[in-house]
């Protein structure tokens, strides 16, 4: 073991190193997004736009230094290569004999962080999902995860909560670990930077989409959420819908909402976004023709008067590169990937999470979660029709459990940006 050392970050908070490797079984799956520069520049300020203040958010890390973390599974060296804040990162080299490899450091005193969620900035050369985890002075366990695609830059990402033990304390949190699962057998190198603490809003919220522009968003959804009076948003393929105006056969087989059904959807407050003209995927094209895939869908939508839905997209496929991302961040203010449920306030426009089409167990488990915890979910959907449909009305019903109840909020992109925005 190596010697406790105590050090001072840029929020004021201590950390200590030196402790003890914890196994984990927990299998890591394959998700969303990172790699390289300083990445997205940050979301601009806005006169309505809350301060980001809050007294213990911000960075509590900024690798400038390795002596507070202890090293398990790998070796950890400093990369003044790249950096999100500061002047270095931190690279986490894991060999392909490790199942697991991970950093761990402590507070020097338990910290409450009740109303904080922890995030990172990562990079991995291959596909990887690591986690955050806090320990409390008990030993009790609360994991964060995001997935982290390959020779992406090193930027900040939310991450969402995936397990949590029975009795965690979060006002005495004691213990932080960054872990990463190799199942491949492949050797990994992960670059991570500026450990840091985002806030919860005072009420949980839920943003609710639908993608690829299926006629189950008119004739399914729309009389169930008119029911409750919320909004959605759909992530819609204009080159699917010209076609099923005029008649034509969709190439996927399904019928697809016809452009008087999507201005009925407009109209009843939903919002029209951008999902790509067809339904690429992205990353298996040169980069003029993504351009014209994701401009050409942005140019349908104002054209259509959708032009407040024309700031926002989805990625087809959840697939993308880093050629992607710049030419999203060019045209859109927010671009939705993958990621967890139950976050704290968002730091990445090109990568904003959402969950896709959970089950109804795994929704209701999502929206408890975000109503208890104070956390912030956004749920997709493509076609309605039979468990898919019933998980989604079950979905709906959990959410206005909670929203009646005062504790939870259906939101749409322009209140992520105007009231749950974070520059870390």
């Amino acid at each position: 073991m190596q010697r406790r050392h105590y050090l001072a970050l840029t929020s004021s908070l201590c950390l200590a190193g030196c402790l003890a490797a914890r196994d984990d079984s927990t299998p890591a799956e394959p998700d969303s997004n990172t790699t390289a520069d300083p990445g997205p520049s940050p979301k601009p300020e806005s006169d309505d736009r809350p301060p980001n203040g809050h007294p213990m958010a911000g960075t509590i890390d900024d690798f400038e230094t390795l002596d507070s973390w202890e090293t398990f599974g790998g070796t950890l060296s400093p990369d003044s290569s790249r950096s999100v804040v500061g002047t270095q990162s931190a690279r986490f080299e894991i060999p392909a004999s490790e199942r697991t490899g991970g950093i761990a450091t402590a507070f020097a005193e338990p910290r409450d962080l009740t109303d904080v969620v922890p995030g990172l900035a990562v990079a991995s050369d291959g596909l990887v999902v690591p986690w955050l985890r806090l320990v409390d002075d008990a030993g009790n366990e609360i994991d964060y995860r995001r997935g982290i695609k390959a020779d992406l830059p090193l930027v900040r990402y939310n991450f969402g909560v995936e397990e949590i033990a029975d009795g965690f304390d979060p006002t005495a949190v004691r213990e932080v670990y960054v872990l990463v699962r190799t199942d491949d057998g492949e050797s990994r190198t992960v670059w991570v930077d500026d450990l840091h603490l985002v806030p919860r809003p005072e009420t949980g919220a839920v943003m609710i989409q639908f993608d690829d522009a299926h006629v189950t968003d008119y004739t399914r959804a729309l009389p169930i959420l008119e029911e409750y009076g919320y909004p959605a948003i759909a992530f819609v393929n204009p080159g699917r819908i010209e076609a099923e105006t005029r008649g034509a056969d969709d190439p996927g087989g399904f019928p697809r909402l016809t452009v008087d059904q999507v201005h009925e959807l407009d109209e009843a407050g939903w919002v029209i976004a951008n999902h790509c003209y067809s339904h690429p995927h992205l990353s298996e094209l040169e980069r003029e023709a993504q351009r014209t895939e994701i401009e050409r869908g942005k140019a349908w939508l104002e054209k259509e008067g959708f032009e407040d839905g024309a700031q926002y997209f989805a990625y087809p496929h959840g697939d993308y590169d880093e050629r992607t991302l710049n030419l999203v961040e060019q045209c859109h203010d927010i671009g939705f990937a993958g990621g967890r449920p139950v976050q704290g306030y968002a730091v990445n426009p090109r990568q904003t999470s959402r969950i896709g089409e959970p089950s109804a167990e795994k929704a209701r488990t999502a929206i408890e979660r975000t109503a208890s915890m104070r956390g912030i979910t956004s749920l997709f959907f493509h076609r309605l029709e039979g468990d898919l449909l019933a998980d989604f009305e079950a979905t709906i019903e959990a959410i206005h459990e909670y929203e009646s109840a005062g504790e939870l909020e259906v939101i749409l992109p322009a209140d992520l940006e105007r009231e749950y925005w974070y520059d870390v």
